[in-house]
């Protein structure tokens, strides 16, 4: 079994404090949790926003390191995980548009929730009645996602060798035990403690910490280091 870091420690002691502080608030005060606590800029979204960016950055660190030893789909998902994290950071956010103070697109006036720039609170009118690109895809789809990747993938990548060797020549970081924990934890207090609407802002908090420790210290480890051959890596 794998020994956490002392950072390890540090990040899953945060985010248990901060989750069971949010949730702590949610009910004993209602204003400051909505108004200072998970409101668009406060340090749970700043936290959210750095956690991504750290992630971004392990990924592109990754993908140059790797370019020349692993194989196509090894860098091809290396190089979407690292989109997807610079994508997540920007998008919380909105593009830096609150902190440079430019205007958003006529576009996006019209179709953001928000009328700010950026695509996740994006609404679209389908038989008259709007739907939140941010509950379809950022939501349910995310959702799905996780669960495929935590109770599928996690399970048969630790039992099967043939899918082992599969999602380790994909580059796919696994998850150890404490940070399923920590995700399902993350979810269980947001979800089943938090009475608010906004409660979702926790979810993200938590959620993007546990990934950035899941990126960037997975149980499979040892397929990001230059100097592991990986099968099929030719």
């Amino acid at each position: 079994m794998k020994t956490m870091t002392r950072l390890e420690q540090v990040v899953v002691a945060f985010v248990g404090f901060c989750v069971l502080l949010g949730a702590y608030f949610s009910h004993v005060d209602e204003v400051f949790f909505h108004e200072i606590y998970v409101v668009e800029d406060s340090f749970t979204e700043w936290c959210t926003v750095a956690a991504l960016f750290a992630a971004f950055v392990v990924c592109a660190r990754r993908l140059w390191v790797l370019r020349n030893v692993r194989n196509m789909g090894f860098l091809a998902v290396t190089g979407f995980l690292t989109l997807f994290c610079l994508f997540g950071a920007g998008e919380e956010i909105s593009w830096g548009q609150r902190i440079f103070g430019f205007d958003s697109p006529e576009f996006f006036i019209d179709n953001n929730a928000q009328q700010e720039t950026g695509l996740h609170n994006l609404q679209i009118i389908v038989g008259g009645k709007k739907y939140k690109l941010n509950r379809i895809i950022f939501g349910t789809g995310l959702a799905i996602a996780f669960f495929v990747y935590l109770a599928v993938m996690t399970p048969l990548h630790r039992k099967n060798s043939a899918v082992t060797s599969l999602l380790d020549r994909l580059g796919i970081p696994m998850p150890r035990n404490y940070q399923i924990v920590a995700y399902v934890f993350v979810l269980a207090v947001a979800e089943l403690v938090i009475d608010s609407p906004r409660r979702g802002e926790i979810t993200e908090f938590g959620g993007s910490l546990i990934f950035l420790l899941n990126v960037a210290y997975p149980q499979n480890d040892a397929i990001f280091a230059v100097d592991t051959p990986v099968e099929a890596d030719s």
